[in-house]
Protein backbone atom coordinates (compact mmCIF):
# COMPACT_ATOMS: atom_id res chain seq x y z
CA UNK A 1 0.00 0.00 0.00
CA UNK A 2 1.25 3.54 -0.84
CA UNK A 3 2.35 5.33 1.57
CA UNK A 4 3.90 8.21 0.11
CA UNK A 5 3.24 10.26 -3.15
CA UNK A 6 5.53 12.53 -5.17
CA UNK A 7 3.76 15.46 -7.34
CA UNK A 8 6.19 17.35 -9.69
CA UNK A 9 5.00 19.32 -12.52
CA UNK A 10 6.69 20.77 -15.55
CA UNK A 11 6.82 23.96 -18.21
CA UNK A 12 7.48 21.18 -20.87
CA UNK A 13 5.45 17.90 -21.86
CA UNK A 14 8.78 16.44 -23.40
CA UNK A 15 11.21 16.90 -20.47
CA UNK A 16 8.10 15.71 -18.57
CA UNK A 17 7.70 12.04 -20.27
CA UNK A 18 11.39 11.52 -19.53
CA UNK A 19 10.89 13.00 -16.12
CA UNK A 20 8.69 10.26 -15.67
CA UNK A 21 10.69 7.58 -17.05
CA UNK A 22 13.36 8.73 -14.77
CA UNK A 23 10.72 7.99 -11.58
CA UNK A 24 9.72 5.18 -12.38
CA UNK A 25 13.78 3.88 -12.87
CA UNK A 26 14.66 6.08 -9.57
CA UNK A 27 12.12 3.85 -7.04
CA UNK A 28 9.90 1.11 -6.70
CA UNK A 29 7.07 3.60 -7.01
CA UNK A 30 3.48 2.98 -8.84
CA UNK A 31 2.56 5.85 -11.50
CA UNK A 32 -0.73 7.59 -10.69
CA UNK A 33 -1.17 10.53 -13.30
CA UNK A 34 1.90 10.90 -15.97
CA UNK A 35 0.40 12.95 -18.94
CA UNK A 36 0.09 17.00 -20.82
CA UNK A 37 -2.20 19.20 -18.95
CA UNK A 38 -3.63 22.29 -20.59
CA UNK A 39 -1.29 24.99 -21.64
CA UNK A 40 1.72 22.43 -22.54
CA UNK A 41 2.41 21.29 -18.82
CA UNK A 42 3.14 17.68 -18.00
CA UNK A 43 2.38 16.57 -14.16
CA UNK A 44 3.81 13.30 -12.57
CA UNK A 45 2.11 11.69 -9.65
CA UNK A 46 4.10 8.63 -7.97
CA UNK A 47 3.37 6.79 -5.12
CA UNK A 48 4.63 4.00 -2.66
CA UNK A 49 6.67 3.54 0.45
CA UNK A 50 8.61 6.47 1.33
CA UNK A 51 12.28 5.60 0.53
CA UNK A 52 11.19 4.50 -2.83
CA UNK A 53 9.33 7.89 -3.14
CA UNK A 54 11.99 9.90 -2.59
CA UNK A 55 14.52 8.05 -4.28
CA UNK A 56 11.91 8.56 -7.47
CA UNK A 57 11.38 12.52 -6.91
CA UNK A 58 14.87 12.68 -6.65
CA UNK A 59 15.34 11.24 -10.03
CA UNK A 60 12.06 13.39 -11.82
CA UNK A 61 13.48 16.25 -10.35
CA UNK A 62 16.82 16.11 -11.94
CA UNK A 63 15.76 15.04 -15.20
CA UNK A 64 12.95 17.56 -15.07
CA UNK A 65 15.88 20.54 -14.42
CA UNK A 66 14.76 24.16 -14.83
CA UNK A 67 11.19 23.04 -16.41
CA UNK A 68 10.09 22.03 -13.42
CA UNK A 69 7.43 24.59 -12.26
CA UNK A 70 6.58 22.95 -8.85
CA UNK A 71 6.58 19.52 -6.91
CA UNK A 72 6.00 17.68 -3.65
CA UNK A 73 6.50 15.00 -1.63
CA UNK A 74 4.12 13.89 0.94
CA UNK A 75 5.79 11.24 3.05
CA UNK A 76 2.71 10.24 5.10
CA UNK A 77 -0.09 11.04 2.42
CA UNK A 78 -3.76 10.57 3.50
CA UNK A 79 -5.26 7.41 2.72
CA UNK A 80 -8.16 9.62 0.76
CA UNK A 81 -5.90 10.76 -1.60
CA UNK A 82 -5.42 8.17 -3.76
CA UNK A 83 -9.03 6.65 -4.66
CA UNK A 84 -9.87 11.15 -5.05
CA UNK A 85 -6.49 10.78 -7.41
CA UNK A 86 -8.12 8.01 -10.18
CA UNK A 87 -11.39 9.19 -9.58
CA UNK A 88 -12.60 6.52 -7.81
CA UNK A 89 -14.41 7.52 -4.62
CA UNK A 90 -17.90 6.54 -4.30
CA UNK A 91 -19.33 10.08 -3.15
CA UNK A 92 -22.71 8.68 -1.62
CA UNK A 93 -25.27 11.30 -0.37
CA UNK A 94 -23.46 14.28 0.11
CA UNK A 95 -24.30 16.34 3.37
CA UNK A 96 -21.87 19.54 2.76
CA UNK A 97 -19.24 20.42 -0.18
CA UNK A 98 -16.03 21.63 -0.25
CA UNK A 99 -14.00 23.09 -3.21
CA UNK A 100 -10.77 24.33 -3.41
CA UNK A 101 -9.16 25.34 -6.53
CA UNK A 102 -5.33 26.19 -7.15
CA UNK A 103 -2.92 27.33 -9.55
CA UNK A 104 -0.85 23.99 -9.59
CA UNK A 105 -1.53 20.15 -9.30
CA UNK A 106 0.83 20.05 -6.43
CA UNK A 107 -0.65 22.45 -4.53
CA UNK A 108 -3.93 20.63 -5.25
CA UNK A 109 -2.44 17.54 -3.14
CA UNK A 110 -1.00 19.10 -1.16
CA UNK A 111 -4.06 21.03 -0.05
CA UNK A 112 -6.03 17.95 -0.41
CA UNK A 113 -3.74 16.30 2.10
CA UNK A 114 -3.98 19.06 4.71
CA UNK A 115 -7.99 18.95 4.45
CA UNK A 116 -8.50 15.30 5.03
CA UNK A 117 -6.03 15.53 8.03
CA UNK A 118 -7.23 18.70 9.67
CA UNK A 119 -10.93 17.48 9.44
CA UNK A 120 -13.28 14.32 8.96
CA UNK A 121 -13.97 14.87 5.69
CA UNK A 122 -14.31 12.64 2.77
CA UNK A 123 -12.02 13.68 -0.22
CA UNK A 124 -14.40 12.63 -3.61
CA UNK A 125 -12.06 13.77 -6.72
CA UNK A 126 -8.65 15.57 -6.90
CA UNK A 127 -8.63 17.00 -10.73
CA UNK A 128 -5.56 18.37 -11.98
CA UNK A 129 -5.14 20.25 -15.15
CA UNK A 130 -6.56 18.15 -17.72
CA UNK A 131 -9.88 20.79 -18.64
CA UNK A 132 -9.03 23.33 -15.97
CA UNK A 133 -5.89 25.59 -17.90
CA UNK A 134 -3.30 23.48 -15.89
CA UNK A 135 -5.13 24.76 -12.83
CA UNK A 136 -6.44 21.99 -10.28
CA UNK A 137 -8.91 21.84 -7.62
CA UNK A 138 -9.93 19.41 -5.07
CA UNK A 139 -13.66 18.22 -3.67
CA UNK A 140 -14.92 16.84 -0.31
CA UNK A 141 -17.79 15.96 1.88
CA UNK A 142 -18.53 16.03 5.31
CA UNK A 143 -20.83 18.12 8.18
CA UNK A 144 -20.83 21.76 7.64
CA UNK A 145 -18.62 23.13 10.31
CA UNK A 146 -16.10 19.80 9.31
CA UNK A 147 -15.65 21.05 5.41
CA UNK A 148 -15.57 24.50 6.74
CA UNK A 149 -12.53 23.76 8.66
CA UNK A 150 -11.10 21.34 6.19
CA UNK A 151 -11.28 24.09 3.62
CA UNK A 152 -10.04 26.69 5.99
CA UNK A 153 -6.53 24.27 6.69
CA UNK A 154 -6.00 24.30 2.85
CA UNK A 155 -6.39 27.73 2.94
CA UNK A 156 -3.76 28.56 5.38
CA UNK A 157 -1.03 26.01 3.72
CA UNK A 158 -2.02 27.15 -0.21
CA UNK A 159 -2.89 31.11 0.18
CA UNK A 160 0.73 32.10 1.17
CA UNK A 161 2.61 30.63 -1.62
CA UNK A 162 0.39 32.38 -4.16
CA UNK A 163 -1.66 29.50 -5.75
CA UNK A 164 -5.27 29.56 -4.37
CA UNK A 165 -7.36 30.63 -6.88
CA UNK A 166 -10.64 29.99 -5.01
CA UNK A 167 -12.65 27.78 -2.64
CA UNK A 168 -16.30 27.88 -1.32
CA UNK A 169 -18.12 25.49 1.01
CA UNK A 170 -22.19 24.74 -0.15
CA UNK A 171 -24.15 23.76 3.12
CA UNK A 172 -26.72 21.45 1.62
CA UNK A 173 -25.69 21.02 -2.04
CA UNK A 174 -28.73 20.57 -4.73
CA UNK A 175 -29.12 16.64 -5.27
CA UNK A 176 -28.70 17.52 -8.87
CA UNK A 177 -25.43 18.54 -8.30
CA UNK A 178 -23.64 15.62 -7.88
CA UNK A 179 -23.02 13.94 -11.05
CA UNK A 180 -21.52 17.08 -12.36
CA UNK A 181 -19.34 17.72 -9.37
CA UNK A 182 -17.36 14.64 -9.43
Amino acid sequence: MDKALAVVELISVARGVAAADEMLKGGDVTLHVSCSVCPGKYLIVAGGQVGAVKSALKAGLAAGAEAVTDSLLLPNAHPDLFPALSGATDPGALASLGVVETLSGPAAVEGADAAAKAARVRLLEIRLGRGLGAKALFSFTGDVSEVRTAAKAAENLIAPKGLLVDLTVIPRPHKDLLPFVV
